[in-house]
Parts: C-alpha cells; structure tokens; sequence
C-alpha cells in the first residue's frame, strides 16, 4: 500500500503544466493594481475596468457589485484601481468639476488608466474593441470622462454618475451606457442638481448626451426610491455585463 502511495506522489509531480493556466499579475507602477485574468478566454480579449466611489477602493466596490466571479466566468480581464487622496484626506478620481478630487488638483486620471491598459496589453493581449468601465458616483463620472475624452469604451455602466452640465462630451468613437440610478439618491441627485459649485446632469440628460453621439444603446435603468447606494439585484453582476457584451 505504501509503495502504491509513493508512486502516485510521484506522478502526480511530474503531471503536465497548463501553459494556459491563469496568472494574475500586477501593473500600474506607484499606483498598482492586480490584473485579474480569466483561466479561459479568447485571444486578445475583453477588458473590465470598475472604478470605486469616493473615499472607498476597488475592494469595496467590488464586494458591493461582485463582478469578478462573472467577469472570469465571461474571459474578461478584470482590474479594480484606486483614485489617489485628495486635499480632503479621501480617496478619489479627478473626474469632473461636480465630482470630486476639487479644483486644484493637477491629477490626470485619464492619463492613468489609459497607461493601466496599455500595460496589460503588453502582458496580455486587450481586445481594443472591447474595453468596458463600469463605475459608482465619483467612480461612474470618471468612467463618463475616459469613454468622452478617449473614444476608447465600447461600453459604460454608469451607477450614480452624470457629466458637468457643462462638459462636452465627444468622443472619436461612441459607446453605449447603463444609467443606473435611484430616483431617492440624495448624494447625485436623479434630477441633476450642483455639488462644489459647479451643476451636473441628471440621470435622463446624460442617456440623451450619449444617446446623441450615434447608433449605439444608451439606456436608463431607473430603481424607484432607490438611495445614492441602492440593495443591488442578485443578478446584477450578470446583467450589467451582459449589456456590456451586448452594447
């Protein structure tokens, strides 16, 4: 019995590697973030970025949406990143003049994102095409800007978000959105509203901006008496990817 046990171990020792096999790894330099890389997917593939809100992180949020067992489930790489601390002490992304790194800051956001994909697509190869951002207030205004400066989104997924009522949105290519967003949300108002003295959309007006930029979906997923936080639908992972696929 004792040799049949060795010679098993043994085995088991010089079984095959999967060259295919799934590593994450790290990019992002001073501001690192993990790669998360599905162990099936297509060649290149498509890329998820979930931006967080204000004063939380990529972990947070994803404990919140719980994207990541679908995303790998989908071939999808996956990242969460994190803003850089404000001159208020929190932790946010310099998306808009509404919302929320403040009128000083020189931090270029964009720039960093732009470089997180670059470098993924050294390590592993990103399908251009298919590059999607899903983010929460501050997190989902900095999804809008990327997609309006860069052209570089096929789809945005936007929970709580909105766009300065006085921000262009042009992109070179357009992109479709979910607008999600809780008609009781009395921190982005569903309504539109001002924060640090400059007004932003309201949930309807940044469909109809995006909805303006071609044919593509932009479409409003409206939760009644929903709060700026609102009790997510245990699918919700599955649908808001699904529209993004689908965008």
């Amino acid at each position: 019995m004792r040799h049949k046990v060795f010679v098993s171990l043994v085995a088991l020792l010089f079984l095959p590697v999967d060259a295919h096999a799934a590593k994450n790894f790290t990019v992002g330099g001073d501001r690192p973030v993990v790669v998360r890389v599905p162990a099936v997917s297509s060649k290149p593939a498509p890329l998820l970025i979930m931006l967080h809100s204000a004063s939380t992180n990529g972990g947070h949020q994803e404990r919140y949406m719980k994207l990541a067992p679908v995303a790998a489930a989908k071939g999808m790489i996956y990242i969460a990143p994190n803003g850089t601390i404000n001159d208020k002490g929190r932790r946010t992304w310099n998306a808009a003049k509404s919302c929320c790194q403040g009128p000083t800051s020189t931090v270029d956001d964009v720039a960093y994102l732009q470089s997180l994909i670059d470098e993924i697509d050294q390590k592993v190869k990103v399908d251009r095409s298919k590059i999607y951002l899903i983010g929460h207030s501050n997190g989902a205004f900095m999804a809008l800007k990327f997609a309006c400066t860069t052209g570089q989104a096929a789809a945005v997924i936007s929970l709580a978000g909105a766009l300065d009522e006085d921000f262009t949105c042009a992109p070179a290519k357009p992109f479709s959105l979910m607008q999600i967003h809780g008609t009781a949300d009395d921190v982005i108002k569903f309504s539109g509203g001002i924060l640090n003295d400059h007004a932003y959309t309201s949930a309807e007006e940044t469909v109809r901006r995006v909805k303006a930029l071609g044919p593509i979906k932009a479409t409003l997923w409206k939760i009644q008496d929903g709060s700026h936080s609102p009790v997510l639908p245990k699918n919700f992972a599955e649908k808001v990817l699904s529209f993004a696929e689908k965008g």
